[in-house]
């Protein structure tokens, strides 16, 4: 809310004024502590606000993390959701986290390890596909404990995709441990679930047209 102070005028004797200046610089010093209970400019911190109201809100400086505004919510680094549950109320989840490159016969040389021993794979949906006569394989590495990836043979060609797990962590698959696709529209759902050592083994849970072998 506005603060007031009381004016001194130029016919004013600075003598006889002092009480009011002395009152002045209270009220200022008065309001300066109260809004540091709030800001702190050593620490740059705010804290214990009630109420924040915004057109706009950035976390990060030289690298975004999160940008509200009027148009967009955009969250550009990972999300932990700890005890609690996501819920989407009037409105629908979209996943858009395609790898920009089909792993095929000509984007990757076989075998090709989707994802590395340090890192999980990088995508939800990987697309593929293969048009030579020798078979190419793609090679799962660990996920995180509940990530789901989707292998989608896009391409109108016949020549096999295998997909294995990593060396020494095989995917569970029932009736064999070589998940295939090579024909379009053929798909593989996998889910990475602990082992109950708290590392991930990947298993397949749905999909159109694959054969294990």
């Amino acid at each position: 809310m506005p603060i007031s102070v009381t004016q001194i005028l130029g016919t004013d004797s600075l003598s006889g004024s002092r009480l009011v200046i002395n009152d002045n610089f209270n009220i200022l010093a008065s309001e300066i502590n109260a809004i540091e209970n709030y800001f702190n400019p050593v620490a740059g911190t705010i804290t214990n606000l009630n109420d924040v109201r915004t057109e706009s809100l950035r976390v990060g400086l030289s690298t975004v993390l999160l940008d509200i505004n009027g148009a967009t919510f955009d969250i550009l680094a990972p999300v932990n959701i700890s005890n609690s549950n996501l819920r989407i109320n009037n409105g629908g989840l979209i996943r858009n986290d395609i790898d920009p490159v089909v792993l095929n016969d000509v984007n990757i040389i076989s075998p090709f390890g989707v994802g590395t021993a340090g890192a999980p794979p990088p995508y939800t949906i990987e697309r593929v596909g293969n048009a030579s006569l020798t078979a190419i394989t793609l090679e799962l590495f660990e996920g995180l404990i509940g990530q789901e990836i989707f292998f989608m043979y896009s391409q109108a060609t016949t020549g096999d995709v295998n997909i294995i797990g990593e060396s020494g962590n095989p995917l569970i698959l029932s009736g064999g441990s070589t998940l295939t696709l090579n024909g379009q529209g053929q798909t593989a759902h996998l889910l990475c679930i602990d082992d109950g050592t708290g590392n991930g083994d990947w298993y397949l849970v749905g999909g159109v047209g694959y054969t294990i072998s």
